[in-house]
């Protein structure tokens, strides 16, 4: 009779163990959701961030043909300058004024380009957020894990 009691007692105490790592994987399975509903509005807010790099490069960008388009025109008109006036003052101020702007022209493009780099518009914070719920989510499923076994 002691003994059916005990047996019934570990049974007991086995069917309550099982049940509370259901419960336990049922709370980690909320805290799931919880993280990556977190985690996506991490992300639109970060992907919303990357749009305004977008923004600044396009900016620059379209700085950057303006002044080469400013650039081109003032060669023309060097050259047309040079043709008409056989002096070289005009001409050479001309020139001066089309390379500088050729060379700021290109320091634009070349700053505008680089915002467009995948690694700029990557939304690093939201993958790394993920990552590290991830692992919390496996250390407690292991932990569930290695709790179940010794039960």
């Amino acid at each position: 009779m002691a003994r059916q009691r005990i047996r019934q007692s570990k049974a007991g105490a086995r069917s309550h163990a099982r049940g509370s790592v259901v419960l336990n994987a049922v709370k980690i399975f909320k805290e799931t959701l919880r993280l990556l509903r977190i985690d996506l509005q991490l992300l639109r807010s970060e992907l919303a961030e990357k749009m305004g790099v977008l923004g600044v490069g396009l900016a620059f960008t379209t700085a950057a043909v303006i002044f080469l388009i400013t650039a081109i025109v003032l060669l023309f008109v060097a050259a047309i300058a040079a043709l008409v006036d056989y002096g070289l003052s005009l001409t050479v101020a001309a020139l001066m004024v089309a390379t500088a702007l050729g060379v700021l022209g290109v320091a634009c493009l070349w700053f505008g380009l680089r915002q467009f780099q995948a690694r700029r518009l990557m939304p690093l914070k939201a993958i790394r957020q993920v990552e590290r719920d991830l692992e919390s989510i496996g250390r407690g499923v292991s932990l569930l894990t290695h709790w179940g076994e010794k039960s």
